[in-house]
């Protein structure tokens, strides 16, 4: 006997031929959500930041083309994943272009050519390192 909807015999077995649903694979979008919080987390590395930060957005696109095709259920964890993703790239960007303007700002692109011109030379290295830290010293006082 079937039930209403004609999908089950008497005793609660299957018809045959008929399968249940599988499960929804949302793995892919979970992975990619804690990817991307840890990015966030560690955007002060380049590894953080970025590299996690990219994977995450990856990962959250697959993830959402799987919710599309209808073998995932995740669409918002994955929509998650993929702003985070790119907010801790873009952060972690920010943060090196910050870096490099304030290197450059206090005398960095000096210190790399005095390390240049000093060569293997200990003393001369020692030296460009003085002259760094000083110009630093003096410019936050």
């Amino acid at each position: 006997m079937a039930t209403r909807g004609g999908s089950y015999q008497a005793g609660g077995y299957q018809q045959p031929g008929q399968y249940p649903p599988s499960a929804p694979k949302n793995t892919l979008g979970t992975v990619a959500l804690v990817a991307a919080i840890v990015g966030v987390l560690t955007f002060w590395s380049v590894v953080g930041g970025i590299v996690l930060g990219l994977l995450a957005v990856a990962l959250g696109f697959v993830a959402r083309s799987r919710v599309k095709k209808g073998d995932a259920t995740n669409g918002t964890v994955s929509l998650v994943a993929i702003i985070l993703g790119f907010v801790a790239a873009a952060l972690s960007v920010a943060l090196i272009a910050f870096g490099v303007s304030w290197f450059n700002n206090v005398g960095g692109q000096d210190f790399i050519d005095c390390m240049n011109d000093a060569g293997n030379s200990q003393s001369a290295q020692d030296q460009c390192s003085d002259r760094f830290q000083q110009n630093i010293e003096d410019r936050y006082r």
